[in-house]
């Protein structure tokens, strides 16, 4: 009998399995075709140590080539989702050259869907905390509690666990034990849903949970389909799987 549902929060979430680095390449792929998926890529990960961390990425230290999200920047911390938002856009636009106006349109356009999507989901969770204990793990800047709250999900959550508060980013196994003992459940009752195959899918399966990969509406790359329990376009088709149960 599955007890408790777990979500990821960007991307899951917020954009029916499109993560935050894939909307904002495909915004500016849209009007700028000519910037290539490497030059984004270099520029997105370069914000990303900045606002992490509040230094400049030559001072930030990382291992193999992968950004560890446990933050230090206390002030990234508090951002909320707009403001968290207008600044990675602000580094990641300067850093293309790209026009002020440009970032501030992108802005927009990225939070009214985020908004709609979280309001959409938020609607849904609700039905569904009367049968279900909820929560959410999040590879973020600490800052994962206060979106919760600035979009009225906290009080149907029943655990929310931020990498930065928490110490360990996903795919680590110890941040799916810590809320599954929150939740009070074995592995076995609870099913995690994220969009990452690596961070959440691979994450979630090596603790022994159910897996629920958002795919939403873009194709994504699975090295192991065994992994993944049930693959989801839309993130309510989830209500289906349950009622197999």
């Amino acid at each position: 009998m599955i007890q408790a549902l777990v979500f990821d929060f960007g991307g899951t979430l917020d954009g029916n399995g499109i993560h935050w680095l894939e909307r904002t390449y495909q915004f500016i792929h849209r009007h700028h075709p000519e910037i290539t998926r490497e030059a984004f890529d270099v520029a997105d990960r370069e914000t990303i140590l900045e606002f992490a961390f509040g230094k400049s990425p030559d001072e930030v230290s990382y291992q193999d080539g992968t950004i560890g999200l446990v933050a230090t920047n206390v002030k990234a911390a508090n951002y909320t989702l707009r403001e968290t938002v207008d600044a990675i856009a602000t580094g990641i636009f300067n850093r293309l050259n790209l026009t002020q106006q440009l970032k501030d349109e992108y802005v927009e356009w990225f939070c009214k869907g985020a908004s709609e999507h979280l309001t959409e989901n938020r609607a849904w969770l609700e039905k569904l905390c009367n049968n279900y204990k909820l929560g959410v793990i999040s590879n973020n800047f600490g800052n994962t509690r206060g979106w919760c709250d600035e979009y009225n999900l906290t009080s149907l959550l029943d655990v929310i666990i931020d990498s930065t508060v928490f110490g360990k980013i996903k795919p680590d196994p110890s941040i799916f034990e810590a809320a599954l003992s929150e939740l009070g459940v074995n592995p076995e009752e609870a099913i995690y849903v994220g969009d990452s195959y690596t961070a959440d899918m691979i994450g979630a399966k090596r603790v022994g949970m159910w897996t629920a990969w958002m795919i939403g509406n873009q194709p994504k790359e699975c090295l192991d389909l065994s992994v993944v329990d049930i693959q989801l376009t839309h993130l309510h088709e989830l209500t289906d799987f349950l009622s197999t149960f």
